[in-house]
């Protein structure tokens, strides 16, 4: 690629941007609110204390997820700019830091396109009748079976090292959700905005829908009972406030540089605390809204079957595409509603999947402002995003195969969790500095905004503690997870967890170098003129 002629300036002036703060409202809600809402929020409710759980939950939403949104988005508005090229134009020797969150999106996004795979796929079997997985559990007479899933659409294989054979069906699958994906981002956030206004909406449109055939349904009070019944014990429990904390980060999508990208597509006099206090504490509801969705249902089994919630599967793909399936293909008008519920989870998919790849486009858009050059061609805004998702398309292949779904599993543990922590470590330590803070709350006051009080003592203060707190956590949790894997696994997997930071290291060190080159020659020249003198 050859650098632009383009000047800063420039490129901002004919930068695209949102048609409107609704637009953004809703395009951040939608990445935000993604499969983590109704698979693994709900279970994180249940597993720590039912109603207890949301006392840290919603502590942790004002003094960590507003904060940090405040402080991603507002960084991008004042500056026009994202992540990666704001820190480029501070400090040079720190640009690699703004490029971790954009490597750990592309992580998630190939493994987050394989789960909008699997919702097409029983999205297309939902039509059929009868529905296809019904027969598993009426054979077995059980309230679900794992065997539709994990023999006919993951096709598992004995081990992660095992590769036999690509599943084609799941392929087609997953470029087509690329191809959906690409078709509403082709145009840039101008485009993909008002798009939002359709698919942030539609999903929590059909959860209200299917909540309220739930509430109808025996049984699904005690459900919902079950959900919120509180034990406050668990309350003084370390591991519920760590477990709310990381579902905080994730759930709100802060520490990923997304964020801040969507800020600088907003003019800089847009209102600031209102959007960055509405658009978590909104995401949080749309959780809430999940859960009380899944525990109706089932509360419904437990009723129907007279088994325990605690003996069904009630987080991660188990209760997406098992449980809940075969709940609804037992149901009155079955294709109705399985259609309904896979077309909420493809949504929800869609939303998060604009996010990572306007993300990863913007980025390289960003950094090359506006003039991506490959041999000798400049590339259009809609030929950026067609390489992102070919490039996916091409590394989905791996996913598509009889050893994909514990692919997914190996990059959601080695890709995500301590990475975000690390990059999240960074952007509180640095844009928390009381230096760095002073200037940031200059910048957003000279446009007409300003930080409450709330926020400026959490990035001040409070979060450096919580983020340290929770990158031991991480530590020592990926050290567990290391346990299930043979030792060559194990190495590459920690190469992913720190491989965002070795190009940052690497330019640090680099510039270090070269400004102490700079030196040296400077105290040669010096010492020069004075010999002669």
């Amino acid at each position: 690629m050859q650098p632009s002629s383009q000047s800063l300036e420039g490129y901002q002036e004919i930068r695209m941007k949102f048609s409107s703060s609704w637009t953004f409202m809703l395009t951040s809600l939608g990445f935000a609110a993604g499969f983590g809402s109704v698979w693994r929020f709900p279970y994180l409710v249940f597993k720590n204390g039912g109603g207890t759980f949301l006392i840290p939950y919603f502590i942790l939403v004002f003094t960590l997820a507003i904060p940090l949104f405040f402080l991603e988005v507002g960084l991008g508005q004042c500056k026009g700019i994202g992540m990666a090229h704001l820190l480029d134009l501070e400090k040079p020797k720190l640009r690699g830091f703004g490029y971790v969150g954009i490597v750990i999106c592309a992580y998630i996004s190939t493994y987050y396109n394989l789960i909008m795979a699997y919702s097409l796929r029983y999205l297309w079997e939902s039509f059929k009748y009868p529905i296809p997985w019904l027969e598993s559990i009426v054979e077995q007479n059980k309230p679900f079976s794992r065997d539709y899933f994990y023999d006919s659409i993951v096709q598992m294989s004995t081990s992660i090292t095992d590769l036999n054979h690509v599943i084609w069906s799941l392929f087609i699958a997953y470029i087509v959700s690329l191809i959906i994906v690409y078709f509403c981002i082709k145009e840039g956030v101008e485009t993909s905005g008002k798009i939002a206004i359709v698919t942030a909406t539609s999903p929590y449109i059909l959860l209200v829908i299917l909540l309220i055939r739930g509430l109808m349904l025996e049984g699904s009070i005690d459900g919902i009972y079950y959900l919120f019944k509180p034990d406050f014990v668990k309350l003084f429990n370390p591991s519920v406030w760590v477990d709310a904390a990381n579902q905080v980060i994730f759930q709100m999508s802060v520490g990923q540089a997304i964020l801040c990208l969507y800020g600088s597509y907003r003019k800089k006099e847009d209102n600031l605390p209102n959007f960055s206090f509405a658009i978590p504490i909104l995401t949080a509801l749309c959780g809430m809204l999940a859960g009380l969705v899944v525990f109706s249902y089932i509360g419904h089994v437990s009723f129907k079957y007279n088994v325990s919630i605690q003996q069904l599967p009630l987080s991660g793909p188990d209760l997406a595409f098992v449980l809940y399936p075969a709940i609804l293909a037992q149901m009155p008008m079955p294709n109705l509603w399985c259609i309904l519920f896979f077309l909420v989870l493809l949504l929800l998919g869609i939303d998060t999947q604009f996010g990572f790849v306007d993300g990863i486009a913007g980025t390289i858009e960003d950094i090359y402002l506006g003039e991506v050059i490959v041999f000798g061609n400049k590339l259009t805004v809609q030929q950026v995003r067609l390489c992102v998702c070919s490039i996916l398309g091409m590394i989905g292949l791996i996913y598509c195969t009889d050893i994909g779904f514990y692919l997914l599993s190996f990059v959601d543990t080695f890709g995500t969790n301590l990475s975000f922590m690390l990059g999240v470590l960074f952007e509180v330590f640095y844009f928390g500095s009381k230096e760095r803070f002073e200037q940031f709350k200059i910048d957003l006051e000279k446009y007409g905004n300003h930080v409450p009080w709330l926020v400026e003592f959490s990035l001040t203060k409070l979060c450096h503690y919580t983020v340290v707190v929770l990158l031991i956590i991480s530590i020592i949790s990926q050290i567990k997870s290391s346990l299930d894997y043979s030792i060559y696994v194990v190495l590459i997997g920690w190469i992913i967890s720190f491989s965002p930071f070795i190009a940052a290291i690497k330019i640090y060190i680099e510039n270090r170098n070269m400004i102490d080159i700079s030196k040296t020659g400077l105290d040669i020249e010096l010492l020069t003129k004075q010999v002669q003198q």
